[in-house]
């Protein structure tokens, strides 16, 4: 039995910043227009700081920016579940998506599941993959969709079913039946959370079944989550550590954990971020 798992913190400084991004987001969604030098004032931090803010927020697809600010891209009051997920441990997951995307081979079929961190995957594929490396990509998120849509040489399927708008993918029934007798060399998966004991977990129970389903597709289960959600035991079960392959994480996951899941065969990969 592994000892438990300790709580991971960043600096200050870079939670501060991350609370100032959703400060920010909901700025600009009351108003629909913000400048950057009202916003500026506001927050007492520097123009530039307020800047790059407002890049990482048009590059998570929140805001669009314009001459002297930024303006909304959603209604009033829109954001969703999945957008503020967006501003999370932004650099954790992009680092775990560079990680995760070196395990794609020309020729793979893969499974892209919804969720940031997976579309981290995604946005890490090298071009010279899809330009010439015969992909393809089943996927069931509309905005992983959306980010590949423009790759004309990669085959891509969507699972379709019943739209989610808090999270920006699609459930249901349709989507189970057409995973049945689909077949892909790897799934890439994120969760809500990791218990030691009972491996992925969740907090949404109609959609435990489909996780499962979706491993049973694959040759390949790997997992991309950053440190912050392990210990985390959420009400479902998703999958138990002995159907996962490999899990890319950050450096901030605990040595007991990693030994744990070394243990159980698990490949371990800790994404370095630049």
């Amino acid at each position: 039995m592994s000892s438990p798992l300790h709580t991971v913190y960043f600096p200050a400084s870079a939670r501060q910043t991350e609370d100032r991004r959703g400060q920010i987001l909901q700025e600009v969604l009351r108003s629909q227009f913000v400048t950057v030098a009202a916003l500026a004032r506001q927050f007492g931090v520097s123009e530039v700081s307020i800047r790059r803010n407002l890049a990482q927020l048009e590059e998570a697809g929140l805001v669009k920016r314009v001459h002297g600010g930024a303006q909304a891209i959603t209604r009033p009051g829109q954001p969703s579940v999945y957008d503020a997920r967006l501003l999370q441990r932004i650099a954790e997951k992009r680092a775990i998506g560079r990680a995760a995307a070196a395990l794609i081979h020309p020729g793979d079929t893969i499974l892209l599941d919804s969720g940031t961190t997976v579309l981290e995957v995604a946005r890490a594929i090298p071009e010279a993959l899809f330009d010439r490396g015969g992909l393809t990509v089943v996927t069931r998120s509309l905005v992983i969709a959306g980010e590949l849509r423009r790759f004309r040489q990669v085959r891509l399927i969507v699972l379709g079913g019943i739209y989610v708008h808090d999270f920006d993918d699609f459930v249901g029934p349709q989507v189970e039946t057409a995973l049945q007798g689909l077949h892909v060399n790897t799934l890439f998966i994120g969760t809500d959370g990791v218990s030691s004991e009972r491996g992925l977990t969740t907090d949404n129970v109609l959609e435990a079944g489909l996780f499962r389903q979706m491993a049973r597709a694959a040759e390949r289960v790997v997992v991309v989550t950053d440190a912050g959600k392990i210990g985390a035991g959420k009400l479902q079960t998703i999958l138990p550590f002995e159907e996962i392959h490999a899990f890319v994480t950050d450096a901030g996951a605990a040595p007991d954990f990693i030994n744990m899941l070394r243990d159980k065969g698990v490949s371990v990969i800790l994404a370095s971020q630049p």
